[in-house]
């Protein structure tokens, strides 16, 4: 669990989310957490959560009409083929998927993947002279390349012919060869594939193409899940389709290399998701090529022999093993290396460390635990001798491609994206780098921006967390960049029976308790806010709902991703009347607005929906959160309104204020008031007499809460959609109201 995240709750309009309730038939967790994603029409949200969805054309797919003659080509001449990867499980995966779709074909194929440390990233010019020497007639790479010019241009010499398929951002100059790149003269409508998504279009094309059977596509599906989630593109569009479907491939146990694999990262394939991708089977392709050769990772995905499978994926969880040890090692150095700098460079809003000794493989990984403890984009560099390798990671409000490219004049290469990138940089350069990286950064970046954000899906009540609203969130599966999973807020909790649990107590056991009841609540990597956790202060807990197996039984829990205390010292809202509802008030009615009739038409109690088992506060909270404003209608005003202080501040929500309508206040003050609810959206606290005999102010909002039952025989204003809270708390507080008023 992270600890002092700043909690964002962007607006949701309640008729959207009603809407979707009625017309999908979804829970109203779900619904809001779509409509808090820009999901709001009811087919597509349908389409979405039930439909695998189709495919786009893979002849827009950049190069790929001219890419896919040249392939047809060399396999009915029998040309040797060579499919150049990467070292990551992305382009281990989209190498294994290129060969075994190539051969299925009747290709004459083989694979090809430089070495971290000898070769280094992409297609070099050595190593096309290297495949030319060898036999090589047509070289294709899948998800490098792309900025290969003088790699191309000696192909060409050579009489190589050179097809790129690559997923990275273009140089301004590009390769002379077909391109297969889904950003490429924007003309493919989803830009966002990994580099195995984009071997996988084409080959979709080829297939279609050669008449060939489409079981082909079926039989690589799995490899292509495997890097879109380990690669951390958005599952989203056609990368969440080819997901799915990989992902049940997986299930069916068609792959012995995966099947070893998971057996050692103790994965149940039946139960297979995208967090066991990204946490087990990802990080352990990966250890092959960050420490030693990607060999290993490729052999693995695709062997026919169960013994190699056994061998390879027990070699592939050693080397994870030993990825761990030298990541932590290196985590402390650089720790180390940050402090014992100038004040100057820690100051500083871009951080470059560099050191001896550090594994040039693992230094990304570092950087981005590094960033989590510094919250600032930072690079770590690995130094051998007079040349240094290194790796880049961002924060949301900086663009580290950006950033590097005016670095340029210090660094020997470079390249990536917005959030992650690999340098190549002399050691008599670092400093100069890190200099012009540290400036850019302070300049581009505000001290708002090094503050972590938890973006918030839904607020909801502990009757909320239930197997039945788990299984319903559980349909945007699978889940991860681009469509993560939903968190939730239950608001102004109190955490219970608080311990820690795990070895040396770094993970945090507990009960998150309201009105509505209780629930167990786990936060992962927490033991050292044990204290704060256990203060006894009331806490907004954002968090995942999760199902569990238990000795056999199926739960529900919270995983928390952070909890923050309300806030102390907020400023008295604006429009909130600073005066008490007594004799000192200058805008008092000479005498007290009396019990006001009935009204003829309106809505009946019985006709609103009804949230009492939820807890007042819940309710309030998440219409208030919707960003529309609201109108809480109560037994008395005088008494209620400390309630605006703390777990229903506006500014909380994004509101304007807060707004009295009082039975105590005068005309003036009521005219006053209803003229600024024309403009902005704002927490009104209005009682029963009052919106009796002003039923015109409901027309100003689109959500009310009834909080506090009427006096007697009362029907609501029309035009709002409302919601009733009065709950058992909330009746005797109107009886104790409406005494003393009487």
């Amino acid at each position: 669990m992270s600890s002092g995240k700043r909690l964002i709750i962007p607006p949701c309009a309640t008729v959207d989310s009603q809407r979707l309730v009625e017309s999908v038939g979804i829970s109203r967790v779900l619904a809001d957490a779509l409509v808090r994603r820009g999901w709001t029409d009811p087919a597509a949200v349908t389409d979405f959560l039930e439909l695998e969805g189709s495919l786009h054309d893979p002849l827009l797919l950049g190069d790929a009409a001219l890419a896919i003659p040249l392939l047809q080509t060399a396999i009915t001449e029998r040309a040797q083929i060579v499919v150049h990867g990467d070292y990551d499980a992305d382009g281990v995966c989209a190498t294994a998927l290129l060969c075994e779709g190539l051969a299925a074909l009747g290709a004459t194929v083989r694979p090809f993947i430089p070495s971290r440390f000898d070769e280094g990233y992409g297609l070099a010019v050595e190593t096309v002279e290297r495949l030319h020497a060898e036999g090589a007639q047509l070289i294709v790479t899948v998800d490098c390349g792309i900025t290969a010019v003088e790699a191309a241009e000696r192909a060409a010499t050579l009489g190589v012919t050179l097809v790129i398929t690559d997923h990275h951002r273009q140089a301004d100059s590009l390769p002379t060869c077909p391109i297969v790149a889904p950003a490429l003269r924007d003309q493919y409508p989803f830009a966002s594939l990994c580099g195995a998504g984009t071997a996988y279009k084409l080959l979709e094309g080829l297939v279609a193409a050669c008449q060939a059977d489409p079981a082909i596509l079926d039989g690589v599906v799995d490899l292509v899940a495997i890097a879109t989630i380990a690669d951390l593109v958005p599952l989203i569009d056609e990368n969440r389709s080819l997901a799915r479907r990989g992902l049940r491939r997986i299930g069916e146990g068609k792959r012995l290399g995966l099947e070893a694999l998971l057996k050692v990262a103790k994965v149940d394939k039946r139960v297979i998701d995208a967090g066991a991708i990204g946490f087990r089977v990802g990080p352990r392709l990966n250890a092959a090529g960050r420490l030693e050769h990607a060999d290993a990772a490729l052999r693995l995905m695709m062997t026919q022999d169960p013994r190699e499978a056994h061998e390879l994926a027990e070699q592939l969880d050693s080397l994870n093993r030993r990825r761990r040890a030298i990541e932590d090692r290196i985590l402390r150095e650089a720790i180390d290396v940050y402090e014992a700098s100038p004040q100057s460079r820690q100051d500083a809003l871009g951080i470059v460390l560099a050191s001896d000794g550090w594994h040039a493989g693992v230094v990304g990984i570092v950087a981005s635990r590094v960033v989590e403890r510094l919250r600032r984009p930072v690079v770590l560099v690995a130094l051998d001798g007079e040349q240094g390798q290194g790796s880049g990671r961002s924060i949301e409000a900086f663009d580290l491609h950006a950033a590097l490219a005016v670095c340029d004049p210090y660094l020997e290469r470079w390249g990536g994206h917005k959030a992650a990138a690999g340098v190549s940089v002399r050691t008599d350069q670092v400093d100069a780098f890190a200099e012009a990286f540290a400036a850019h950064s302070t300049a581009t970046l505000q001290g708002a921006d090094l503050r972590a954000t938890e973006r918030i899906d839904a607020v909801i009540s502990l009757t909320d967390v239930t197997i039945e609203v788990a299984t319903d969130l559980a349909r945007l599966d699978p889940v991860g960049m681009g469509n993560p999973a939903v968190t939730v807020m239950i608001p102004a909790a109190e955490l219970t029976d608080v311990r820690r649990i795990g070895a040396d107590g770094k993970h945090i056991d507990m009960r998150v308790r309201t009105a509505a009841g209780s629930c167990r609540a786990v936060a992962w990597s927490s033991g050292d806010r044990f204290d704060e956790l256990s203060s006894g202060a009331r806490m907004d807990v954002a968090a995942r709902v999760e199902r569990s197996v238990w000795q056999g039984a199926e739960r529900v829990e919270l995983i928390t991703r952070t909890v923050q205390p309300l806030p102390a010292d907020l400023p008295v809202p604006l429009g909130l009347c600073l005066t008490p509802c007594d004799q000192t008030c200058q805008l008092l009615r000479e005498s007290p607005l009396g019990e006001q009739p009935c009204l003829v038409d309106g809505v009946a109690i019985e006709a609103m929906r009804d949230a009492r088992d939820g807890g007042a506060i819940a309710e309030l909270t998440r219409l208030a959160a919707a960003g529309a404003g609201v109108m809480i209608v109560v037994a008395d005003v005088s008494r209620r309104r400390s309630m605006l202080s703390a777990a229903l501040h506006p500014e909380r929500f994004g509101l304007n204020g807060a707004l009295l309508f009082s039975r105590l206040c005068s005309e003036a003050a009521i005219t006053e008031r209803s003229q600024r609810l024309l403009e902005g959206s704002w927490l009104a606290l209005i009682d029963h007499d009052t919106l009796t005999d002003h039923p015109e102010l409901a027309a100003h909002f689109v959500d009310a809460v009834l909080l506090d039952p009427p006096r007697n025989a009362w029907l609501a204003p029309t035009g709002p959609a409302w919601v009733r809270v009065d709950g058992a708390a909330e009746q005797r507080f109107a009886a104790s109201a409406y005494g003393a008023s009487v």
